[in-house]
């Protein structure tokens, strides 16, 4: 059996796209508002949380592509350092309680061994006999 560790992608996506959101973040407080420089020459106007919902579309976005990136070019560092190990299989199984209004002599199918046929026993009903 081949063993190796792989890292969790799901792990990598979301941590990228908390790294892009503070990135927006951080690029919105950077950029000074300056509305008369606008103006004078044409720009268009955003407000502040227009830009900072631009940039978090975009810094998200990067984010995560740039995390499942690394974490493809870990998967494969991780293939190429597979161990073999030999594993044993173990079936583990809690062992049936039996029950007082159930026959302990009687044996589920499941339990039973493959070669014998052990149907699961009918309890009678109130109208059998009854027409």
């Amino acid at each position: 059996m081949a063993v190796r560790r792989s890292p969790k992608f799901a792990n990598f996506a979301m941590l990228g796209a908390l790294l892009g959101a503070v990135a927006a973040f951080i690029l919105t407080v950077s950029i000074p508002q300056d509305l008369e420089y606008a103006r004078a020459n044409g720009f268009a106007e955003y407000s502040q949380m227009q830009i900072f919902g631009f940039l978090l579309l975009i810094g998200v976005v990067v984010g995560i592509a740039i995390a499942l990136t690394i974490a493809i070019l870990l998967d494969r560092r991780s293939s190429k350092k597979r161990r073999y190990v030999e594993a044993d299989r173990v079936d583990v199984r809690e062992a049936p309680v039996p029950s007082a209004d159930i026959e302990t002599d009687a044996v589920d199918a499941a339990d039973a061994p493959a070669i014998e046929h052990n149907p699961p026993q009918a309890y009678p009903t109130t109208n059998e006999g009854k027409a």
